[in-house]
């Protein structure tokens, strides 16, 4: 879906604000992901229970991610990447109970695509600074300047349209299964939506994720690279 369907309006100065189901579905993950996060952290132990070694084990796996995809001189930027990645997931896989994945909304997908966007071109200012990054897009000859341009601007695009792109088409298909059951009768209906619905969202909700976390991580780390 390009829009998702509006849940109602804020009227604010004369200004009309539409709250649609995505941004709905999102906040109610916000407050699910704090509640999750203050049971989780609380009372932390040096021996650690159950509770604790699951958020040690999520905490490791973050920090050996962007070690090894960024470096260790990027470590400040685990909490951004653990957050992005947690928060996309708990989106993703909405879909299991039966919310539609805020994902399938373009303005969602588009929303993070520009965060990282920011975020890639700003480390890339602050490493090699206003003069580093003009130079980068004359390398390695003057001819390359609208190429290395062009690449900036449809970044976010590209990581925008990427995500949307995978979560509606699975979305498309598993309600195009659902219409075939409807018309074939319930008794094919039996076991028939349990792999696609593990597949689409689930394992694909997953990579999807995954995928998004690594483009932002090498694409911050390389547009910081200057030769």
């Amino acid at each position: 879906m390009l829009n998702s369907e509006v849940m109602f309006t804020l009227h604010i100065i004369n200004h009309k604000i539409e709250i649609t189901q995505s941004i709905v579905v999102q906040w109610i993950i916000m407050a699910v992901i704090i509640l999750l996060t203050l049971v989780f952290v609380n009372n932390l132990k040096k021996v650690p229970d159950k509770k604790q070694s699951v958020i040690e084990m999520i905490v490791e796996f973050v920090n050996n991610l962007v070690s090894e995809n960024m470096g260790d001189k990027y470590n400040n930027f685990v909490p951004f990447i653990g957050t992005m990645g947690i928060f996309l997931l708990f989106l993703n896989l909405s879909g299991l109970i039966g919310v539609d994945p805020s994902t399938e909304d373009i303005n969602v997908t588009a929303g993070f695509a520009i965060i990282s966007f920011f975020v890639i071109n700003g480390n890339a200012f602050a490493k090699v600074g206003v003069g580093g990054y003009i130079k980068e897009l004359f390398h390695p000859s003057p001819i390359m300047f609208p190429m290395k341009l062009l690449e900036k601007v449809t970044l976010p695009i590209s990581l925008c349209l990427r995500l949307f792109c995978n979560m509606l088409v699975g979305s498309i298909i598993i309600g195009l299964l659902y219409q075939l059951m409807n018309y074939l009768g319930h008794v094919f209906a039996i076991g028939v939506p349990i792999p696609l619905h593990f597949f689409f969202d689930m394992f694909d909700g997953i990579i999807q994720v995954y995928i998004f976390m690594m483009l932002t991580m090498l694409y911050t780390r390389m547009g910081a690279e200057v030769e």
